[in-house]
């Protein structure tokens, strides 16, 4: 296992794949690209993740990829199962967009400060750890004091990730059997509300140049990126879109203080 990286800022494009373009694709940049991470070490081939979001109580974060917000963030904490047993690290994790860029940064947990975090909402102690791992603490328990954040979705997804073989800055993965439910912890129950089940999403992770072989899968292919979200579609699958779909300013909007919003009807 490589190094784990706890800050990242790089470009991801995203598309949309069948099982048999996946298959082909997989094919042709097999000698450019390696099995990475937990994969490697599979006897699979692949990893699961295992990612809990936080929302507010109306779903700003999701409004926000819905509107189309430019610059936005999504909160999660997120572990990962290889060969039906999951693995040691769990993280905590602010995932941010700027434009095309994609920054993330994280920190790990130990199984006690997770529990305590699942129970109290609070990451007691982190003082302590100083650095960049503090701030995103305090970050995350301000906005959740602000938007009274909770958890909300559980996602699970196979990933197969390729690292490049001559360039440590690309990465491609590819994600299927994604799966949703609704809860409050990464390991308390199965996931079984299917998010995608009949496509892939290979996921384009970089920085500096595209790889020449990349830029001929996509022209060859006629590959469009898309503005995926896992989170955003586990959202719908798993709540009742009535709600989730209305005007925000048509309910009292507890993300902000509670001053009455204008009536708007819903079409």
């Amino acid at each position: 296992m490589q190094e784990t990286k706890l800050h990242f800022q790089r470009f991801e494009f995203k598309y949309l794949l069948s099982f048999q373009e996946c298959a082909e694709i997989r094919k042709r940049i097999s000698r450019y690209v390696a099995l990475d991470g937990f994969a490697k070490d599979s006897a699979q081939g692949f990893y699961k993740v295992v990612s809990l979001y936080y929302d507010s109580p109306t779903f700003y974060y999701y409004h926000q990829k819905i509107d189309g917000t430019r610059n936005r963030k999504k909160f999660r904490l997120r572990t990962y199962c290889v060969d039906g047993s999951f693995a040691k690290p769990i993280f905590f994790e602010i995932k941010r967009k700027f434009d095309s860029v994609i920054l993330k940064d994280r920190f790990l947990l130990d199984m006690p400060l997770y529990e305590d975090f699942i129970k109290d909402g609070r990451f007691a102690g982190m003082e302590s750890r100083g650095g960049n791992s503090t701030h995103v603490a305090e970050e995350y328990e301000e906005t959740a004091a602000r938007r009274s954040l909770g958890p909300k979705v559980l996602i699970t997804y196979r990933r197969e990730p390729y690292l490049g073989a001559f360039n440590k800055n690309f990465r491609i993965t590819f994600d299927y059997d994604i799966k949703a439910c609704e809860g409050t912890s990464l390991f308390e129950k199965k996931c079984d509300t299917p998010v995608l089940a009949d496509g892939v999403i290979m996921e384009i992770k970089f920085n500096g140049r595209l790889p020449h072989y990349i830029k001929e899968i996509i022209d060859g292919y006629n590959l469009e990126r898309v503005a995926y979200s896992k989170y955003c579609h586990a959202v719908e699958a798993c709540y009742a879109l009535p709600y989730i779909a209305a005007p925000r300013n048509y309910f009292f909007n507890i993300d902000q203080p509670l001053l009455m919003q204008p009536y708007e009807r819903i079409i």
